[in-house]
């Protein structure tokens, strides 16, 4: 291939790619702030301008924040115990050195969200449901219990249900970084008398942390974005337990039928992981690691 020809390629290649990504991430955002700013809606005729009217009426909404604090609860608790059980089942697989438990660990991430939620679904059924009998059999409860219909029950529900399909992205990019410790570096320290807990803490951890620190962006955002599992094992319930900003702003848009106030909270929700996103690049600097590395 001459050089007047790769350069039409790449010339294509960017073309395809800015499209691309204009069609898929730029035009729904800006569709999005667009609605905010409007009185819209399937049954409305025409679409009108109302300033500010949208987010004053969201900001002002108590079912707003209080599904923003759910949101944040829901994102730190799923994220947490994403990174400590994916980074912990990463090490033992990684010393284990057997494809097959990998191969076995990675399953529920290639489970899709439907199946994950009706699976969980059945287990937690207050009828039928294996949990309920395990516990009932083993003199746990006395009773069973109604996990998609208590609030404190239907949060831990879609938690766990969340952890266990998304953890295996966690152990998969561990995974991955383990594999760039040098080995070496490992027998050296075993010469020099370090037990496992030194090597971990003062070798693999120090030498991982950039994927670590982008990891957590990353599920971080992606589990405050969350509204399949929730909306499909809970429908944000029960009385808005299990209502975070995405289902908020679903049932804003589908619920009352209103697009302005949906796209208003869509706005927000994006300003808010923007503004957090940028204070973590800052104050974490993963990037600057990334390139160190």
């Amino acid at each position: 291939m001459n050089s007047r020809s790769r350069f039409d390629f790449m010339s294509v290649s960017f073309t395809v790619v800015a499209t691309l990504f204009i069609v898929v991430m730029i035009i729904p955002v800006a569709w999005a702030v667009f609605l905010g700013f409007t009185h819209s809606g399937p049954f409305n005729a025409n679409t009108t301008y109302a300033g500010l009217a949208n987010y004053q009426a969201v900001l002002s909404d108590g079912a707003f924040w209080r599904a923003l604090a759910i949101g944040i609860a829901y994102a730190l608790t799923t994220t947490a115990l994403e990174m400590v059980l994916g980074i912990g089942v990463a090490l033992l697989l990684f010393r284990s050195g057997k494809p097959i438990f990998t191969s076995l660990t990675l399953l529920p991430y290639m489970v899709p969200t439907v199946t994950t939620a009706l699976v969980w679904s059945w287990m937690t059924d207050s009828l039928y449901g294996i949990i309920n009998h395990t516990l009932l059999q083993g003199g746990v409860v006395d009773s069973p219990i109604d996990f998609a219909g208590n609030s404190a029950w239907a949060f831990a529900l879609v938690t766990a249900a969340s952890v266990w399909q998304f953890t295996p992205f966690v152990i998969l990019v561990t995974l991955s970084n383990l594999g760039t410790v040098p080995h070496s570096v490992y027998e050296a320290s075993h010469i020099d008398g370090a037990n496992w807990w030194q090597q971990l803490t003062r070798i693999t951890l120090p030498i991982i942390r950039a994927s670590i620190l982008l990891t957590i962006l990353l599920r971080g955002i992606w589990m405050f974005n969350r509204f399949d599992v929730i909306w499909l094992l809970t429908a944000g319930g029960p009385l808005g337990s299990t209502t975070t900003l995405p289902v908020y702003a679903y049932e804003r848009a589908f619920g009352d039928n209103s697009y302005g106030p949906a796209g208003a909270a869509s706005t927000v929700i994006f300003a808010i992981l923007l503004v957090v996103g940028i204070f973590y690049m800052r104050v974490f600097q993963p990037h600057k690691e990334v390139a160190r590395g």
